[in-house]
């Protein structure tokens, strides 16, 4: 998959879980800027302090786990890693040694 099909898909994924988590949680989320990196990494440092708060109190944060995977794929998509396609070349090399 082109890099720009991949940013495509984790912008749309990203967008949905932002939304999701949104909605279900009692306080906003800061607002989501999918072009600045540093905004990213702040936005995935209030949601898992979130989290981190949520296991202390009665009061529980949203699920997150689909919301931090999708933040951090874009922050490295933008640092030119791309996860998805390391994975696949090692299970495709896995399944090359296998044989």
């Amino acid at each position: 998959m082109e890099k720009t099909a991949r940013v495509d898909e984790a912008i749309e994924s990203l967008i949905a879980e932002y939304d999701k988590y949104s909605q279900a949680a009692d306080k906003k989320l800061p607002p989501l800027d999918i072009k600045d990196s540093e905004s990213l990494e702040k936005l995935l440092e209030v949601v898992l302090l979130r989290e981190s708060l949520s296991q202390r109190t009665t009061k529980k944060a949203p699920a997150s786990v689909k919301l931090r995977a999708a933040i951090a794929d874009l922050i490295l998509l933008n640092d030119n890693f791309d996860r998805k396609q390391i994975s696949a070349n090692a299970a495709a090399e896995n399944a090359a040694e296998v044989e």
